[in-house]
């Protein structure tokens, strides 16, 4: 019998805690808060304009003629394949794109047969098309309805964006959706669905540059900033408070650990919040760097693995867990006082460290919660990141190897949104 290799997945960097493997579960909590400190605002938003894009898209779908009976895709997610594949076939746009989901998968598609269709984008594009990243932020905000058609809100922003394409492009809307709805329809009446549009290259450059991330225009970007700072029944938390912050910390001084302490010196009201993310992050902050110590020192094992209780000789991780109880009741004690749901929800998960333990105890709890926490996946569990060897000698698995991060006690694990904020500011600037 040939031998069965396992199938192993590429490791997932660091870039933002959202989506990532989370080996363990420290996420879970982080996005509760920051979901309490500023609603529906995902990591993953980068570029405010898929608001606009929805938006149109929404408008464009609503009057469009086809048989719903021939197919079940959705005519938003097609208007997203087109999007998509007009930014990437635009020469003038494709080599600048930043914050544009899905542009991997597209490119691809469009190397291998010239067209996106649901195999090769996204039936259901959840976080990773566009649609999926920014669903939330645009029904929080009375854009578009759950099944994506559009509310009053749409109506103005597609208004103000019709309005600046007059005046830029001196093409009329209605010429536009005319030529985007027949895209639509043959792309919808294709069997399966797929771009099939018939366009030339200068029908895919006039959808491009009218949905470009960084084209909003005057009016356009001005129905965008009331939308993210309107104080009624859609406000969006401390964002109007984080927002004009934007013009007093520069790039360099910019991130989550500065924008919160600005915040608890300016806004009174949450500092109960305030003080439970930071007391989190300081737990957090001393699990993961302990975590990452221990995978750097297995990684340097031979094939008879890493006895992991030695690391509790070791100075760096000593440091690393330093009070890890006393974090444990100082997060606990801010989350009671928050949200006891949350405060439970924390106690049960992280009870492993709530007493104190020796460094080589710790390191030993480290292991044996992080394999707790792949268990609970899934139904069947997820690998762990090592193979146990022995009671407590463990092998590092070859992907987990890459990309261990050195303990920075100063910094925050996760993201607050203060990066999507920041980019929002800058497109509508």
């Amino acid at each position: 019998m040939p031998a069965v290799l396992p199938s192993l997945t590429a490791f997932d960097p660091e870039t933002s805690s959202e989506g990532t493997l989370d080996p363990l579960g420290l996420y879970m909590i982080a996005d509760q808060l920051a979901t309490k400190l500023v609603p529906a605002v995902r990591e993953r938003m980068q570029r405010i304009r898929f608001l606009t894009v929805m938006a149109v898209g929404a408008v464009l779908t609503e009057e469009l003629e086809w048989n719903a009976d021939d197919s079940d895709c959705e005519p938003w997610l097609v208007w997203e394949w087109l999007v998509v594949e007009a930014l990437l076939r635009t020469p003038t746009i494709a080599p600048e794109l930043r914050g544009v989901p899905g542009t991997l998968v597209t490119k691809r598609a469009l190397g291998a047969h010239q067209y996106l269709d649901e195999r090769s984008y996204l039936k259901t594009p959840r976080i990773f098309g566009f649609h999926g990243v920014y669903k939330r932020l645009a029904i929080h905000l009375g854009l578009v309805d759950v099944h994506m058609n559009p509310l009053a809100s749409a109506e103005e922003l597609v208004q103000a964006w019709a309005r600046d394409q007059r005046s830029l492009a001196g093409q009329e809307t209605n010429q536009l959706f005319d030529v985007w709805r027949t895209g639509l329809r043959r792309s919808l009446e294709a069997n399966p669905p797929r771009t099939h549009t018939y366009w030339n290259s200068d029908k895919w450059e006039h959808l491009a540059q009218a949905m470009r991330p960084d084209g909003a225009g005057k009016h356009e970007k001005k129905v965008l900033s009331q939308l993210l700072l309107n104080n009624d029944h859609r406000s969006l938390g401390a964002l109007s408070n984080i927002w004009s912050l934007q013009n007093e910390i520069d790039d360099d001084s910019y991130g989550e650990e500065r924008v919160l302490a600005e915040l608890k010196s300016r806004v009174p009201i949450l500092i109960p919040l305030l003080d439970a993310i930071t007391a989190y992050e300081e737990f957090c902050r001393k699990l993961i760097d302990g975590f990452n110590l221990i995978r750097k020192h297995t990684a340097q094992a031979d094939a008879r693995g890493f006895k992991v209780t030695e690391i509790g000789l070791e100075l760096t991780f000593v440091e690393a867990v330093a009070d890890l109880s006393s974090a444990f009741e100082s997060a606990y004690a801010t989350l009671q006082a928050l949200d006891g749901r949350l405060a439970s929800e924390f106690d049960e998960r992280f009870r492993a460290f709530a007493e104190p333990m020796e460094s080589s105890e710790i390191a030993v709890a480290l292991c044996e919660h992080h394999e707790s926490i792949q268990r609970g996946k899934s139904e069947s569990g997820k690998r762990t990141w090592f193979d146990r060897l022995g009671e407590d000698r463990i092998y590092l698995r070859q992907q987990y190897r890459e990309s261990i991060s050195d303990p920075t006690s100063d910094r925050f694990v996760h993201d607050y949104r203060a990066r999507p904020i920041r980019n929002f500011y800058k497109d509508l600037r």
